[in-house]
C-alpha cells in the first residue's frame, strides 16, 4: 500500500509520537521525507528488531526537519509599531510551492504564516492579519490570500483548519466572507460577485445537513437544531481518530473513556 502522508506511516508514526521522539509533536508531521514514504516504512519494517536499532537516529536519517518561521528574526523593540510591520511581512510571508512528501496543500498565492511552530496559513487568524495588511496598504497580497482560500473551496469544498493536508476534515469559524468584505473596501464592489459561488460553496458547506433537522437528529454534521426555527452552525470534525499533530496527547486523554471516537471527534473540532 502507497504512503501519501507521514501520518499514515502506520507503526512508524505512532512509536515515534508516543515515545516523544520531538517534545512537539507537531514537529514529525511537520517533517519532509527524504524519500518516498512507502520505501521508508518498509525500511523502517525491515530495521526496527536489529540489536541497537535507535529510532531517533532512524527519523533524523530519512526525514528533513522543520525549522521555526522567524528563529532568526529579532524586532527592534525602538521601532515604531508601523515600522515593524513593513519589516516583519517579508519574514512571515511564504511562496506558493510546497515541496515533494510535504504535508503542506500547496496555494496558488504567497501568503502569510503566524511564525514560529505555525508555519502554515490559518483560517480565521487570516483575517486578523489581513487587518493589518490593510493597514500597512499590502492590498495585492490580500487579494492573493482570499484567492487562496477561494481555490481551497473550490478544490477542498471548504477552507481547512490551515493549509496542511492533517488539517483536512475541520474548519475555523467562516471569516471568509469577512475577507470578501475587506478586500471589496478597497477595489469596489464587483469583488462580491466575483467571490460569489465559492461563498455560497462554503455556505452549503456549513449548512449540509439542515434538511435532516426536521426529524429526531438534533445535530447533523456541523448544524444543530435548537428548536422548531432556530439552527445554528457547530464545530464538528468528519474524523474520529486521533489528531496526527497531537497524537500522544489525544491517545492519552482517551485512555479510559468507552468512547473513544467521539472524544477524539470533539477534541478535532
Amino acid at each position: 500500500m502507497s504512503v501519501s502522508n507521514i501520518f499514515e506511516l502506520g507503526e512508524l508514526f505512532e512509536q515515534v509520537q508516543v515515545r516523544r521522539i520531538f517534545p512537539d509533536g507537531k514537529t514529525f508531521v511537520d517533517c519532509i521525507a527524504k524519500e518516498d514514504l512507502s520505501v521508508i516504512r518498509n525500511r523502517y519494517e525491515s530495521e526496527k528488531n536489529n540489536p541497537g536499532f535507535d529510532l531517533a537516529a532512524f527519523v533524523h536519517q530519512h526525514f528533513v526537519m522543520p525549522g521555526a518561521v522567524s528563529a532568526r528574526y529579532e524586532s527592534d523593540p525602538d521601532e515604531s509599531l508601523e515600522d515593524h510591520l513593513k519589516k516583519l511581512w517579508p519574514v512571515l510571508t511564504r511562496k506558493p510551492q510546497a515541496p515533494k512528501n510535504d504535508s503542506l496543500i500547496p496555494l496558488p498565492h504567497d501568503y502569510i504564516v503566524p511564525g514560529g511552530r505555525f508555519r502554515e496559513i490559518y483560517y480565521w487568524d487570516s483575517f486578523f492579519t489581513m487587518l493589518g495588511l490593510q493597514v500597512s496598504n499590502r492590498i495585492g497580497l490580500i487579494e492573493n490570500m482570499v484567492d487562496n482560500f477561494s481555490y481551497l473551496i473550490d478544490h477542498i469544498g471548504y477552507v481547512p483548519n490551515g493549509n496542511r493536508r492533517y488539517f483536512i476534515g475541520r474548519s475555523q469559524p467562516p471569516f471568509f466572507a469577512c475577507m470578501v468584505q475587506l478586500l471589496s473596501e478597497e477595489k469596489g464592489k464587483d469583488i462580491l460577485v466575483k467571490y460569489l459561488p465559492q461563498l455560497q460553496k462554503e455556505h452549503g458547506f456549513w449548512m449540509k445537513g439542515k434538511d435532516k433537522l426536521s426529524g429526531n437528529p438534533i445535530t447533523v454534521n456541523r448544524v444543530a437544531r435548537m428548536d422548531a426555527d432556530s439552527i445554528l452552525n457547530r464545530y464538528w470534525d468528519e474524523n474520529d481518530t486521533p489528531r496526527p499533530e497531537s497524537y500522544r496527547e489525544d491517545i492519552e486523554l482517551a485512555a479510559g473513556q468507552n468512547d473513544k471516537g467521539k472524544m477524539y471527534r470533539h477534541v478535532r473540532a
